[in-house]
Formats: C-alpha cells, structure tokens, sequence
C-alpha cells in the first residue's frame, strides 16, 4: 500500500488501548540516512490557556492504516517525557516526546 503524507494528515488517529481520538498527523519524522518513515506526530490534548506537547507515534505502533482512520496501539502513561495529566498520579513533565522501550 502506498500513502502520500497529505493522504495521512485528513485521517483520524484512534489509539486501540483507550479508544480516545487523538486527531489527525500533524507531521512525520524520517531518517534520513537510512530513508525510512520513524512515525507519525499526533497533537497532544490542548487545554484553554496551556499547551501540551505533541505525541510521537513510532511507526511500529501504527496497527493498521484504513480509508478514513489510523488505529495504533500507544499506552500513552508508558512514554516519558510526554506531558500527562492523568498518568503518574499527576505528575507533569513538559519536555519532548520519548517513548520508553
């Protein structure tokens, strides 16, 4: 299957763990020297007032990509550096996005 990037940004991202739509890739991260796709950027939850960071999907969580909807697999309290409010007894960390192996 082939996918252009502008195909996968009108598609909705539906993580399979909880069920919640996080919305539509809003960009992807290549690498370059050894040419191959890394993942996908979701935006995180946006709060009036607050930003948060956006969330790295790696292309190995993605589960299938459909006409209209990405499903992925992401135990979004797993991943470090991610801002989360209901994780970790509401601990917040407001760096980058690393997911944790």
């Amino acid at each position: 299957m082939e996918v252009s990037f502008s195909e996968l940004r009108s598609k909705d991202v539906v993580n399979l763990v909880d069920g919640k739509k996080l919305g539509r890739a809003c960009d992807m991260i290549i690498n370059t020297q050894s040419k191959s796709v890394l993942g996908l950027v979701v935006p995180g939850q946006r709060k009036i007032f607050k930003a948060a960071e956006d969330v790295f999907v790696p292309w190995s969580n993605i589960e299938k990509i459909g006409d209209d909807v990405i499903l992925i697999r992401l135990n979004l309290c797993s991943a470090v550096n991610v801002v989360r409010s209901s994780c970790d007894s509401g601990k917040k960390d407001n760096s980058d996005f690393i997911l944790d192996g």
